[in-house]
């Protein structure tokens, strides 16, 4: 596998200790949450792959911290930050209580949620209250370089620019009517749940970003072979505390004329106009955590075009 022209587009590990949590009262590389027992999975940017935007990944298994990490801070990128609960009977609820700060608004979360924060918008720090249950953490950047600049969070709350996303697009609501996403159309034994999305008509000036959870089984993404004319990351994560780079079953993905196979909590980082898919998930027997991304407001790609012909 490591002789393949793309392998270097597989990501298995963490770069280097995510900015988010830096700072003021914040963790180290060996303890990034005081308090709370965690694991830095994978990460992702343009060292990995020149013209990549930046993907920090982490799993927060349990605990409570005494005090907020890192400090306020703004960026001149958006970026959105994620907080995805693993619950079979309910995927929706984080299992755990999460503070944000944001513009001066403290805002708790108990539910899985995707955090889009505009450029210039004054955020941080987090206090993780209470983790009962497996947390992924997530930020995704529309930066090859993820820097931050200190910044004082307003003494009153401001009006909220950033948005807080808890469901698909297909349970947005239209008129109080909220729908399931519809199944994938190839043949399939997997049993699963798609739980968050966002893109620019949900949120104005979003990019999008997808979450889904596979519990067990065998099927694929529904997506056939396309190009697009944007690099995207699509991701797997084992969520297993005991050994959460363990997928639990093994997965593939075509990109150009490869075919590459993994076991492992992986990025694939898709440069523009690489072809890439289908993307198939072999006997799945343990939860495992996929997710897709992309700098684009509104998902598009060749196979789209196909589409509406």
């Amino acid at each position: 596998m490591s002789g393949l022209k793309y392998a270097k587009c597989l990501v298995q590990k963490p770069g280097k200790f995510p900015l988010e949590l830096q700072g003021k009262a914040g963790g180290t590389s060996k303890d990034p949450v005081p308090g709370v027992k965690a694991t830095h999975l994978m990460s992702a940017d343009e060292t990995v792959q020149e013209g990549f935007f930046t993907v920090d990944c982490t799993w927060l298994w349990n605990g409570a911290a005494k005090a907020p990490v890192g400090e306020p801070h703004r960026h001149d990128f958006s970026h959105v930050i994620g907080f995805i609960g693993g619950h079979p009977a309910d995927p929706h609820d984080l299992g755990g209580e999460v503070s944000l700060w944001l513009d001066g608004n403290r805002e708790t979360i108990t539910r899985s949620v995707l955090v889009f924060v505009p450029a210039g918008v004054v955020h941080g720090p987090i206090l993780f209250s209470r983790i009962s249950r497996p947390v992924f953490f997530i930020t995704i950047a529309m930066t090859g370089k993820y820097t931050y600049t200190p910044a004082a969070m307003p003494e009153r709350p401001q009006e909220k620019k950033y948005s807080i996303v808890d469901r698909t697009k297909e349970r947005f609501s239209v008129g109080g009517d909220f729908k399931e996403a519809p199944p994938p159309p190839r043949p399939s034994t997997v049993k699963g749940a798609r739980i968050l999305h966002i893109e620019d008509d949900m949120v104005k000036g979003s990019f999008y970003v997808d979450f889904v959870w596979i519990w067990e089984g065998t099927g694929g993404a529904p997506a056939p072979e396309h190009t697009h004319e944007w690099p995207e990351l699509i991701a797997m994560a084992g969520a297993d505390p005991e050994n959460p780079r363990d997928l639990g079953g093994k997965m593939s993905i075509v990109l150009g004329d490869e075919t590459h196979y993994t076991e492992k909590s992986t990025l694939v980082c898709i440069p523009k106009h690489l072809k890439h898919c289908p993307w198939l998930f072999h006997d799945i027997r343990k939860p495992t955590l996929v997710f897709s991304a992309g700098p684009q407001g509104m998902y598009s790609g060749s196979h789209k075009k196909e589409d509406a012909k």
